[in-house]
């Protein structure tokens, strides 16, 4: 890696970005297909019992990858708030 040009690290900067948002949309696909599913088995689209157990292995894995666990914290917040919204937005089309 130490030969690396700018240009070739931004370049794979802008892979790994792409790959992210790739995965980001992947998720709120599946946060559209589950919501229906939630709404049949009558559970509500938010899980605080879920969520916080999501949360304390995320930060977990924060730790193990040697990763800010306040940017974890803040990154998942923000994905779960968008999941909830798309889920949201899901149920309102189908009732």
């Amino acid at each position: 890696m130490a030969n690396n040009t700018i240009a070739d690290l931004r370049k794979e900067f802008d892979e790994i970005d792409h790959k992210i948002l790739t995965l980001i949309a992947k998720r709120m696909e599946l946060s559209k297909s589950i919501a229906p599913l939630k709404k049949n088995s009558g559970v509500g689209v938010v899980q605080p019992e879920i969520w916080h157990q999501q949360m304390r292995q995320r930060k977990k894995e924060s730790g193990t990858l040697d990763v800010n666990e306040a940017f974890v914290v803040k990154l998942f917040s923000l994905i779960h708030d968008e999941s909830v919204r798309v889920q949201n937005e899901v149920l309102e089309h189908t009732t």
